[in-house]
């Protein structure tokens, strides 16, 4: 298939031609991987790229998309990839031996998997001298195992380029993973003390006196997005894809007094006695609000071992059903969050599906073969496109994670949908979800801020059509 690139799109293939160390903080749907591989092309043809390509991406990207680009497209399917994703060991091993005295090649790999292959090839050893990051944050995590060993083998490659729509899920202090690994500290210090200390100031602390949370310093926002500026740049696809509309909806529902008062009760005591004599205790904050976001879907687990689930309430699953039954048998997609959520929708909903990842499933969802679609943020939020089979999105609960909430919504939304879209929140009023929700729009402010201090400026485009 032949590929014609929108200006936007060739504006960011020169971007990366030409800064060779970069960020692409691009919207869901805007064809990351269609810039990134065309740039890559150009590049070769031009006599500017040299040695291997390391693709790093999500599991069902790594299998799935980035292996369907490079051959759907006639000026990319005759480049050769080697898909190291999924492979059984001793397969992958067989082909990393080989790895130093192969031609150029894209070597497409899991995320999970860099540790390891790091311990292989370290330092000077490194062979890929051409690194794709796919949904960079994943790496923010100072502290992972992942991060660390980027970090020790970044400065033995010649072009690093990160794509992510989501470059600080939870704040500015997410970001500085991201520009380190591109720069080595250049712009906004040689490790994260550096930054923190000059950007942030200590929140509340734990009761030894230890900081767990970092504010901001009033106005480094902007010293922060302007030094990053020259090495990464973001777009959003409402200012280039002529979208249908997206329509928001937050169902409130009510508790009955006997349900309020077992909630209520949790979250006062902290324990809810159970019938057989046992007790659900929530030893701290965190396990508290997982607890109270459990009992605000309608069910909680027994114990620690989770394998016996306690009902207290369908709410949820009868306002669903409304939204099913109102739908005039138009594909759904719904998010769930628990695995007893998956269980009992799966249990009431009989003629529905739970996603499993697998491509034959997403091509009858596709075919709009599939009415009632289950499926998890994390295993159906990245590079999957959806948006041929439905336009109603349903979050069974929202999820905490910015990151998987955005991609999330855009697995519907996104270029080629063709039918209006409309998300509907399933929310229990006065609960926890009041601060899930809160809590992710603080989290949408700020990203939203740094996506707009590093906007592209390309003048004035015509939209996708």
């Amino acid at each position: 298939m032949k590929a014609t690139l929108f200006d936007y799109q060739r504006f960011c293939t020169e971007f990366i031609k030409s800064v060779p160390r970069c960020g692409l903080f691009l919207d869901v749907g805007l064809g990351k991987t269609l810039i990134t591989l065309t740039a890559f092309v150009e590049l070769a043809q031009e006599n500017k790229l040299h040695g291997h390509i390391l693709v790093i991406a999500p599991i069902r990207i790594a299998i799935n998309t980035w292996p369907d680009e490079i051959t759907k497209w006639d000026h990319t399917k005759h480049g050769t990839f080697v898909q190291l994703a999924g492979l059984p060991k001793k397969k992958r091993d067989k082909i990393l031996d080989d790895v130093k005295e192969a031609p150029p090649t894209i070597y497409i790999i899991n995320r999970e998997l860099i540790p390891k292959l790091v311990e292989r090839f370290p330092g000077k050893k490194w062979p890929f001298l051409n690194v794709v990051i796919d949904e960079a944050q994943s790496f923010k995590g100072y502290g992972t195992k992942g991060f660390k060993a980027l970090k020790s083998i970044a400065p033995y490659t010649h072009r690093w380029i990160e794509l992510t729509g989501t470059p600080s899920p939870n704040g500015l202090m997410d970001i500085w993973s991201l520009i380190y690994l591109i720069d080595g500290g250049q712009r906004l210090g040689r490790n994260i003390t550096e930054y923190r200390n000059r950007h942030f100031v200590p929140g509340r602390r734990t009761p030894e006196g230890y900081p767990y949370e970092w504010l901001l310093i009033k106005g480094h926002d902007h010293y922060i997005h302007h030094a990053i500026k020259d090495v990464a740049i973001s777009m959003m696809k409402k200012d280039y894809l002529d979208l249908p509309p997206l329509t928001h909806n937050v169902i409130e529902l009510e508790m009955t007094k006997l349900d309020r008062r077992v909630y209520n009760q949790l979250k006062k005591d902290r324990v809810l006695p159970l019938l057989n004599g046992g007790a659900i205790e929530a030893s701290n904050a965190a396990v508290l609000s997982g607890a109270l976001l459990q009992l605000s879907n309608g069910a909680i687990y027994a114990d620690e071992s989770r394998k016996e689930i306690i009902e207290l309430h369908d709410h949820k699953i009868k306002a669903l059903e409304e939204i099913v039954e109102g739908s005039n048998g138009q594909p759904i997609l719904c998010f769930y969050w628990f695995n007893h959520d998956k269980i009992r929708l799966d249990r009431y909903f009989p003629g529905a599906e739970v996603f499993n990842g697998d491509p034959e499933q997403l091509k009858r969802w596709n075919n709009k073969e599939i009415p009632l679609l289950f499926a998890h943020p994390a295993s159906a939020g990245h590079g999957l496109n959806f948006q041929y089979g439905g336009h109603i999105l349903v979050f069974f609960v929202v999820p905490h994670s910015l990151e998987l909430y955005e991609q999330s919504i855009g697995r519907l939304y996104r270029n080629g949908q063709t039918e209006p879209v409309i998300v509907h929140y399933l929310k229990m009023r006065g609960t926890v979800e009041d601060r899930v929700i809160s809590t992710l729009l603080e989290k949408q402010s700020v990203q939203q801020a740094l996506i707009d201090a590093v906007k592209a400026e390309i003048g004035d485009l015509e939209p996708v059509n």
